[in-house]
């Protein structure tokens, strides 16, 4: 005898359906804006510092007289800067949240949480330097805690957010993806070797670079999923 389903269940099972598709379609809208919108607000504040700044913005490694000069002629550039990279990680946190919410992606989540973590910290003790019209022992203590925050704590942490995200996906994304996945996840984490010397300091732009070329392509394949 064959059993017949009852049009409240059909319609029952059909509602689920619809309910799944709304919210994949609503997570992969989440990953594509938020993926694009942290490389542009983050990209961006690198580019206006390059364009309106009177000089290139300072690294810890530089002689002191220059570190005081930069900030010095460049207060408004340091608040503009600080802003958008601290507005960048907004969307970040949301797309780990949105990343991660498949089983076995914990370490992502909460390397990408940290990642997010670091990067406000750098941007929020940037902005004090400025506001806070510091200069001496305190500008040198400030600018050194901000490269801490967004070199060493923070580009680690999203090139393992990354590499774990690109393993949990290999079996659906393409091999060369899951490769610029891995590679970034080794350049990010031997970057934070650039806390202990100079001669290492290109690793913190190619860890981070490829990282948020891979949290692009990864927001360019959900758009394209979506359709």
């Amino acid at each position: 005898m064959t059993a017949v389903a009852s049009p409240t269940s059909a319609t029952t099972a059909a509602t689920r359906v619809s309910s799944r598709q709304a919210l994949t379609h609503t997570h992969t809208l989440t990953l594509t804006l938020t993926g694009i919108a942290f490389a542009v607000l983050f990209i961006a504040s690198l580019v206006f510092s390059g364009l309106a700044g009177s000089a290139t913005y300072p690294s810890p490694f530089d002689a002191d007289k220059v570190t005081e000069a930069y900030f010095a002629d460049n207060g408004g550039v340091v608040v503009g800067m600080s802003v958008l990279q601290l507005l960048s990680v907004v969307p970040l946190a949301a797309f780990v949240l949105a990343l991660t919410r498949r089983a076995g992606a914990g370490l992502a989540r909460a390397s990408g949480l940290c990642a997010a973590a670091g990067l406000a910290a750098c941007a929020l003790i940037g902005l004090a330097i400025p506001v806070l019209d510091a200069s001496g022992d305190t500008l040198h203590t400030l600018h050194h805690l901000t490269f801490m925050a967004g070199g060493p704590a923070h580009v680690p942490f999203l090139g393992i957010l990354v590499g774990a995200s690109a393993l949990v996906l290999r079996a659906s994304a393409p091999r060369w993806t899951t490769a610029l996945g891995f590679v970034s996840a080794g350049l990010a984490l031997l970057s934070v070797l650039s806390f202990a010397s100079e001669s290492v300091m290109l690793l913190l732009p190619l860890g981070r670079f490829t990282a948020i070329l891979w949290i692009v392509v990864t927001a360019i394949r959900a758009a394209r999923l979506r359709k």
